[in-house]
């Protein structure tokens, strides 16, 4: 039988240590003029960056093709490379991001500005198609006009039928149609550390593959049966299952904020920063580094030693 669900013992030793630790968490610096825009820079423009850049930021990187190289600046990978990619063509150029330009882009325009030599983001003619959509679409429903989508997202994530949140309103676009809203979450985060949008109520975290990785090694969320074979095995998982795993990975990480009485977004950023860093994915983790090395599963047992759970097939995250 596959069993998935929420450990919360183990979510309330990690909220617990997290609400101690409040101080010296580390964050996302969202004004680093390396991968975003200036901090005066026009409203519109930014937000128009920041729709664009979410949009694309999926499976950056495939089994044997490193999205990595090397720029005059230094080296990078990932979605560190996307980013500093994406800010060069802005300072040269932020016209670009617009709903206009974004209408009619073509996959050799992609590739020019978000290629180094023979380096590119993987599938690039899905990411163009995604950008097209964004573009017409916004053209169509806000007047090419990112902050009128805010606007018309009346201060909310998450709206009512008659009243939509900014969730709501993204899910027209084919980038923002995951059912577990990762670059929702991932956008919302930027543009309300921005100070851009300022919601009543709370965002989740963006469930990407840094958050899922350590929320199987801590055992926060645990999985048997035929799924953890999968994870164990590095199986492609379905899309149900995919949807499955990552809804509750969100909802475990939803009750640490509460528990840490810290915002989703802080949540967010320490784990996301921590899979970076720490708990890494294909090289040995810096147990001795992490928070949560006392009571950790994957340190005390190696089983526990995972990397996350296999779906390349998607431009959800």
């Amino acid at each position: 039988m596959d069993i998935v669900g929420i450990d919360k013992i183990m979510v309330d030793r990690v909220g617990r240590v997290l609400r101690g630790k409040a101080p010296e968490l580390p964050s996302l610096n969202v004004f680093d003029e390396k991968y975003y825009p200036p901090k005066n820079d026009e409203i519109e423009n930014v937000l128009r960056y920041f729709i664009v850049m979410v949009a694309m930021d999926h499976r950056l990187s495939r089994p044997g093709r490193q999205y990595y190289a090397c720029l005059e600046d230094g080296c990078y990978k990932g979605a560190d490379l996307l980013y500093r990619l994406g800010m060069r063509k802005y300072l040269e150029n932020h016209e670009f991001f617009s709903p206009q330009k974004l209408s009619t882009i073509t996959v050799e325009e992609v590739s020019g500005a978000f290629s180094v030599k023979e380096v590119s983001p993987p599938d690039i003619e899905v990411r163009t198609l995604l950008l097209r959509d964004l573009g017409i679409k916004l053209t169509k429903l806000y007047d090419s006009s990112v902050t009128k989508l805010l606007i018309n997202s009346n201060n909310r994530i998450r709206g009512s039928l008659f009243e939509p949140g900014l969730v709501d309103n993204l899910k027209f676009f084919r980038a923002y149609e995951d059912p577990v809203e990762k670059k929702s979450m991932l956008f919302a985060k930027f543009i309300i550390a921005r100070g851009y949008f300022k919601p009543v109520d709370q965002p989740d975290v963006a469930v990407d593959n840094h958050l899922s990785r350590i929320a199987y090694r801590l055992g926060l969320v645990m999985v048997s049966g035929t799924l953890w074979d999968k994870i164990k095995n590095e199986v492609e998982f379905t899309l149900e299952e995919d949807i499955l795993l990552r809804l509750t990975i969100r909802r475990a990480y939803r009750y640490i904020s509460e528990k840490a009485k810290l915002s989703p977004i802080n949540v967010d950023d320490f784990f996301w920063i921590m899979g970076r860093t720490i708990c890494l994915r294909d090289s040995s983790p810096l147990c001795d580094k992490c928070f949560f090395k006392g009571f950790c599963k994957a340190r005390k047992h190696s089983a526990f030693m995972v990397k996350e759970h296999v779906f390349y097939n998607t431009w959800y995250y």
